[in-house]
């Protein structure tokens, strides 16, 4: 009974605390990153999505050809600056609810010290994005992204 009653504790006390170092300012920081990035991206606004992106990110998606080939399909930093630069000049991908305004969520999964896993998500566009995250320089920034389209429901 002694043992089951030290295991009990034990495991209330484990199970009440958060094993993640994030802190509230991280939690922030990561979720404007990802703000930034999508956000900016359907305002066409490039500062935005510079401000939530490394130089370096890496972009992918699964595409397939006219056979049903998969092939991956990738975009760099520079393209995805010069595709929200369209999206200002009004050549912006199809919206699936023209009339629903827009609205990203986004969902933390993990922090771990200086890296962190992130999924956005809307509606409007019908996307969402897996995104990859690192504190370089005090600043959380977007390093990969694997992306893909909401399923439509039929």
């Amino acid at each position: 009974m002694k043992y089951s009653m030290i295991l009990l504790s034990f495991t209330l006390v484990f199970c009440g605390c958060k094993l993640s170092a994030q802190t509230k300012q991280d939690s922030l920081d990561i979720e404007n990153a990802v703000r930034n990035y999508v956000e900016g991206w359907a305002a066409g606004d490039i500062d935005r999505v510079a401000k939530g992106v490394s130089t370096e990110l890496v972009k992918r998606t699964i595409g397939q050809d006219k056979e049903g080939l998969s092939y991956t399909n990738n975009m760099s930093a520079s393209l995805l600056l010069v595709a929200t630069k369209m999206n200002k000049e009004g050549i912006r991908g199809k919206d699936l609810e023209p009339d629903k305004p827009f609205k990203e969520t986004v969902q933390i999964f993990d922090v771990t010290g200086d890296f962190a896993l992130v999924k956005g998500m809307n509606t409007k566009y019908g996307f969402f994005d897996y995104c990859q995250l690192a504190k370089f320089n005090g600043e959380w920034k977007i390093i990969n992204v694997l992306w893909g389209m909401v399923p439509q429901k039929k």
